[in-house]
């Protein structure tokens, strides 16, 4: 092992790693003033689990999206630098993008920000500060925007020029595909998903939540690998993710039947609120998404 080479691997991870914290910590002054007529780090030391989850998608999706960019060949220290700062700025404005995409056509019917500070009476006559099911969506979007930013940046090949145009192509390809999903997922699902999440049913938020971060590793997926042109880059994005898209829904039947033999995630969601079998049945969606994306 060379100490010397091994020293300033190092040294520029830790580089790296601040770049990384100062993008998230831009991210949540930005969040701040965007959303100055309430404090967040106030809401979040009251337990506030809306605003929590809505923060954290928004860290991890940044996270996501720059270990992407940090990717590929390198062309030296100080020019990857550089790139990787130009790289976090248009990450941080396409996640920002992402939240008024969701907030305006995901759930076109609320105001994100409100639920997320609006008070609730359970079900069991106990009040709850902010709507998690909101929180929970907002944040899948964050963190399925992050892989497939990390996709778009991740490639090699092509000028600086090219890979900047790529990511704001994908970027915009993969949100058209995430709402229509979405809007697919509520036709296909026997229960009005916006009404309960309206209703801050977790579960519902969990499911739709979570089935948006797993089309987001098959996207990912199907957009990372080197520069080949943008008619073969986005036909083979749209074979690729038609294919990971047909196989996630096949095997979401296929989870609900093996995971809730008893049950059916429907009736977990609109009449139980079961967040537990969510967690389980959303954790198997996501972990065969990740066998999708590796094996395409």
């Amino acid at each position: 092992m060379d100490i010397a080479v091994t020293l300033a691997g190092l040294g520029q991870a830790f580089t790296y790693v601040i770049i990384g914290v100062f993008f998230i910590w831009l991210a949540k002054r930005v969040d701040d003033w965007r959303t100055k007529e309430f404090d967040d780090d106030t809401h979040i030391d009251d337990g506030n689990i809306a605003i929590g989850l809505r923060r954290a998608g928004l860290y991890l999706g940044i996270a996501i999206a720059l270990s992407g960019a940090m990717g590929g060949s390198s062309n030296g220290f100080f020019l990857d630098v550089i790139q990787l700062l130009i790289d976090g700025l248009i990450i941080t404005g396409f996640m920002f993008s992402s939240r008024f995409i969701n907030d305006s056509f995901m759930l076109g019917h609320l105001n994100n920000d409100e639920e997320c500070v609006k008070i609730f009476q359970q079900p069991d006559g106990s009040e709850v500060v902010g709507n998690t099911a909101v929180g929970m969506v907002e944040a899948g979007m964050y963190i399925a925007t992050g892989f497939i930013l990390n996709g778009s940046l991740s490639g090699t090949g092509g000028t600086f020029f090219q890979g900047i145009v790529s990511a704001i192509l994908f970027f915009i390809v993969g949100q058209i595909t995430l709402l229509l999903f979405g809007l697919f997922y509520e036709l296909i699902t026997p229960f009005n998903v916006r009404n309960e999440i309206k209703k801050n049913n977790l579960a519902a938020g969990i499911g739709l939540g979570g089935i948006l971060m797993a089309l987001g590793i098959i996207l990912m997926a199907s957009i990372s690998g080197p520069f080949t042109g943008w008619g073969s880059d986005l036909a083979g994005f749209g074979i690729y993710a038609f294919f990971g898209i047909v196989m996630l829904l096949i095997f979401r039947i296929v989870i609900d039947r093996l995971l809730l033999p008893t049950t059916n995630i429907a009736t977990e969601v609109k009449e139980d609120r079961n967040v537990a079998a969510l967690i389980v049945v959303v954790s198997a969606i996501n972990a065969v998404a990740i066998i999708i994306a590796f094996s395409m």
